[in-house]
């Protein structure tokens, strides 16, 4: 939630936990559910044409997902449990082949291949038969007999979660490898026995099998949102992942297995784009019977919007970016669900519709008389006047033609050939692949790729061909080295010397390989393949290297880290040594930067940045030493500062000696590090000088400012009454807020006082960092409000005070009641009322003014734009601290917009309960959970929009609210306001006008 009462609109629409009745998913059904009429209400691009390849009459309801044949048959998994099978009922969800026998774009046969499944979401065919993840079992079934009807089963593994049903294994898709992944969601704790040992998962993320070894391996948040559901690969093999939000996340710097992950609970940090609302899938786009511009474009199943969105790639440094452009389809049928697409036999491209007016089980019963289990359909997206594809029979092929379809134009065709030789044996399909390569054209200009094609192929049974690889990696394409770097990493086990390998990869001069040479380092798990992660990290800044290298550092701690105190490891360069290690920390760490600055001969340089990285994980004896040899650095005094803050390190006898020369010192930084450094560590022998630096107008703005904040932690008491005086309206504003922060943690009931006597003399532009400095001490609210009870401010003041209080998200029942007194509002509290609900929704769909509307979204009293963005909407927040609204009505009804404007509490999201903390030193923090660990919790601050990292063992108390937006925050609106409001909100949809 959020701020303001749309702030709760916007958290339906990225998909929200309900607690009350009115589910955010859920639409009212429509008159008329004939395919005709949903046909009629797709708007599509002028130069496709929609038609129905599928529907209920062919057995299809509910298709949760499709896949090709190389007999051009479209495999459909559909399910009849979802989302929870009732009691006593046999499950019966089944596996079906359709078949367009004569070509004419409609399916004309249909037959269950597999049934009695129980909610299954997710299958991949391959070795002659269909992977299936059925609850918690991941099973192969196989038709033995030839009558197109499985009839052996196995369980290959189980122990899969199945916390949340819409969470459970899914996504099934083949790398170019010949490896099986799959994703599971949040609330899945996964426990799987493989030969290798147990393999677990306890959040999202995903999964990868190398089926021949029965080697499973598993990756934590590979995805933003947290339930990653749809892959995709790239030409060159370049893996995307799709969360069942928006986000759209590169894949390949997340798969490195580690209990350690950067970016948050939440994941995401390898986002590179996102629809505008929730979606699922991804389809890129490669077929020539569809236009030109389409081609290598993302195509995404809008699922709530009830569109087909599109993007458009770029690289970015090692990754990718995406543009967001029109979508390609839209529909206003309440029913239409998209939720899988893919290109068929012909070019054109097919859409799964799970066809449902409710779409989600937390946020409507399980067993709501709404849900459709009937209805289901295949929709057939072709080019006007283009002849559709003529593909090639691949399942006739023998071994040798194949491997001649490697080199095919269209990279599905690639893709089926090359998972029909995975499924032959061995004996056939190598010597075929071999004698294909040998027969390749040195001057072919397409060799490098279909040599990576052909690469593929020996993954996919398990056999090197060290040759090849060799070849691939001298290439003069990039991809190709990109993708031969990756390689190494899996078959490190069968090459006799893969970290060899990598040394070129580490060091090529485009970053992508750079990037892959990281993570192939990291499933090498040795000591030395640190020094080939820290290698590639050489080169300009890149976010993708970035994290890779940060999970890479991780993953081989166990290796590196002893290999390191046993001085077995030599980087090539300090730097490298330096990266690493200042990536991890540690106690270890720190007793071997320990012995080199005591045993070897650095340069003046190297020794300051080992003493910055030392006094920034290093105790307090570090600490001391940092201070001899550092006190004129200002990394040095910085990385003490962070640790002092962070880390709650304690300051080494004689700290106030070692600091005194860097109070005086002639630079400013280092002064400003000294200054902080004195307060965290509360050296109150300084507690005069800082207070005269705090009063010594002359001085610097920012030297100021760090000596008022420090004074905070200081005992002397006449530290009170310097900060009383710099509390003035003389002082510049920023003192003076720093001022009443600082006097709050030594007398909040002054500090309150002087507060609300300042709110009555400065400028409304100075309110904001008053309030923010004394509601961000333990009982700063508590004794405003005291203070304000019998001190007078205006109505004006009153309410740019309320203001604040909005847009900032601070749920401050008893202060809010105050304001609206002083302002002169009677709010009154209004119970949730469905009927009232229904008159409203009447009422601003008939006569609401979207124009005015739109009006009342800006006004600052309400303060929507504070939080969220509206496209073409200027001044809305860029950094947002609620949801973009821009496509809010396209997946929800009006009568969920009311609910969620006028009553928000009732429903809340996982991830955006409020988290109030009040700290041991005076400290109080109100935001959202961005991570924790053992020791540190961090905590986005509402107030400030950063992350505050706070010690566990500081905190004193810790409360998790439900939201944070502000009650009644619009109940001054009158009747007319409210219902303009609520209509402007319905027009907000993502449906633009396809542009051709």
């Amino acid at each position: 939630m959020r701020r303001f009462g749309l702030f709760l609109v916007i958290f339906l629409a990225t998909g929200i936990l309900t607690r009350g009745q009115n589910p955010l998913s859920v639409s009212p059904p429509e008159k008329n559910n004939s395919p005709q009429a949903e046909l009629a209400s797709f708007s599509i691009d002028s130069r496709l044409q929609a038609n129905l390849f599928a529907d209920e009459t062919m057995g299809i309801a509910n298709p949760i997902c499709f896949r090709w044949d190389a007999l051009g048959r479209l495999w459909v998994l559909c399910t009849w449990a979802y989302p929870q099978l009732k009691p006593g009922t046999k499950p019966n969800d089944k596996l079906i082949i359709l078949e367009d026998t004569d070509g004419d774009g409609r399916a004309d046969k249909s037959s269950t291949f597999a049934d009695g499944l129980n909610m299954p979401t997710g299958f991949a065919l391959g070795h002659g038969g269909v992977y299936i993840g059925n609850g918690r079992d991941l099973i192969h079934v196989k038709d033995t007999s030839g009558n197109v009807k499985a009839d052996q089963k196995e369980i290959l593994f189980t122990g899969f979660g199945t916390g949340d049903t819409h969470q459970n294994i899914n996504s099934f898709v083949w790398t170019p490898g010949g490896e099986l992944l799959f994703s599971q969601g949040l609330h899945c704790f996964s426990r799987v026995e493989t030969p290798w040992g147990i393999r677990r998962l306890d959040e999202h993320g995903s999964w990868r099998l190398r089926p021949i070894r029965r080697q499973l391996h598993s990756y934590r948040r590979t995805s933003g949102g947290g339930n990653p559901w749809g892959f995709a690969f790239g030409d060159w093999g370049e893996p995307f992942i799709k969360s069942n939000g928006g986000e759209v996340s590169e894949l390949l710097p997340s798969m490195i297995h580690t209990d350690h992950i950067a970016g948050g609970y939440w994941g995401g940090a390898m986002l590179i784009g996102a629809t505008k609302i929730k979606s699922m899938a991804i389809n890129i786009v490669d077929s020539p019977h569809l236009p030109k511009d389409l081609q290598g474009d993302f195509l995404i199943a809008g699922y709530f919007a009830r569109n087909i969105a599109r993007l458009r790639p770029t690289t970015d440094g090692a990754g990718h970016k995406l543009t967001t452009l029109a979508p390609l389809l839209t529909s206003s049928h309440n029913a239409f669900r998209p939720v899988d697409l893919n290109i068929g036999p012909d070019g054109a491209l097919y859409i799964a519709d799970w066809f449902n007016p409710i779409i989600g089980h937390y946020q409507a019963s399980l067993r709501h008389p709404d849900r459709d289990k009937d209805h289901g359909r295949i929709w057939r997206i072709s080019a006007k006047g283009s002849p559709s594809l003529n593909p090639p029979s691949l399942a006739k092929m023998k071994a040798s033609e194949l491997c001649e379809q490697l080199g095919a134009p269209l990279r599905r065709t690639r893709k089926l050939a090359k998972l029909r030789l995975m499924d032959l044996p061995k004996i056939d399909a190598i010597p075929a692949i071999q004698k294909w390569i040998d027969e390749l054209k040195s001057d072919d200009p397409r060799l490098e790729h279909k040599l990576f094609e052909a690469i593929g192929v020996f993954e996919s049974h398990e056999t090197v061909n060290i040759s090849l690889l060799k070849q691939l990696l001298t290439a003069k394409d990039h991809r190709a080295r990109a993708y031969a770097t990756r390689v190494i990493g899996r078959w490190h086990h069968l090459l006799e010397d893969p970290l060899s390998l990598l040394k070129n990869s580490a060091t090529d001069k485009h970053s992508r390989v750079r990037l892959e040479a990281i993570v192939s380092a990291s499933d090498i798990r040795e000591a030395d393949s640190i020094i080939i992660a820290a290698q590639a990290t050489d080169g300009p800044k890149d976010r993708f290297i970035d994290f890779a290298f940060t999970q890479a550092v991780h993953a081989l701690a166990p290796h590196w880290k002893p290999a390191l105190m046993a001085g077995n490891l030599q980087f090539n360069q300090s730097s490298h040594l330096l990266r690493v290690v200042s990536t991890i920390g540690g106690n270890e760490v720190a007793e071997v930067i320990r012995q080199k600055l005591a045993t070897q001969k650095l340069k003046p340089e190297e020794t300051t940045k080992l003493i910055a990285l030392l006094a920034g994980i290093g105790n307090s004896t570090d600490a001391e030493l940092a201070l001899k040899i550092g006190i004129d650095k200002p990394g040095v005094l910085l990385a003490l500062t962070d640790s002092a803050r962070a880390r709650n390190l304690q300051a080494p006898a004689g700290a106030a000696k070692l600091i005194r020369p860097a109070l005086v010192s002639q630079d400013n930084a280092i002064r400003i590090e000294a200054i902080r450094l004195s307060g965290l560590w509360s050296l109150n022998e300084h507690s005069e000088t800082i207070g005269s630096i705090a009063a010594d107008r002359p001085e610097k703005l920012a030297l100021r400012l760090a000596a008022t904040e420090a004074l905070s932690s200081m005992n002397d008491p006449s530290i009170i009454k310097t900060l009383e005086k710099l509390t003035a309206i003389e002082s510049p504003p920023i003192i003076r807020a720093a001022a009443i922060g600082s006097l709050a943690t030594r007398d909040v009931k002054r500090a309150a006082s002087l507060t609300a006597s300042l709110l009555t003399k400065v400028e409304a532009k100075e309110i904001e960092p008053l309030l923010s400095a004394l509601l961000q001490r333990t009982r700063g609210t508590d004794e405003l409000v005291a203070t304000l009870a019998t001190e007078t401010i205006s109505a004006d003041t009153a309410k740019l005070m309320l203001r604040w209080l909005n847009s900032t998200g601070r749920n401050e029942p008893k202060l809010t009641e105050l304001l609206n007194k002083t302002i002169g509002l009677k709010v009154t509290t209004q119970k949730y009322n469905p009927d009232y609900v229904a008159e409203l929704a009447k009422e601003a769909l008939n006569e609401g003014d979207a124009v005015n509307g739109k009006k009342i979204f800006q006004l600052p009293i309400i303060s929507c734009t504070a939080c969220h963005a509206v496209d073409g909407i200027e001044g809305t927040v860029t950094t947002l601290k609620g949801p973009n609204l821009t496509a809010l009505a396209a997946g929800l009804p009006v009568d969920i917009i009311i609910e969620s404007v006028l009553w928000p509490d009732r429903q809340i999201k996982e991830g955006y309960q409020a988290t109030t903390v009040l700290t041991k030193d005076g400290r109080a923090l109100n935001g959202f959970v961005h991570s924790e660990d053992k020791t540190v919790l961090r905590i986005r601050d509402l107030t400030t929009g950063k992350i505050a990292s706070l010690q566990i063992d500081n905190i004193k108390q810790r409360t998790k609210g439900v939201t944070v937006m502000p009650p009644q925050l619009t109940a001054n609106l009158t009747r007319t306001e409210l219902r303009d409001l609520i209509k402007y909100l319905t027009t907000l949809e993502t449906v633009k006008e396809p542009q051709p």
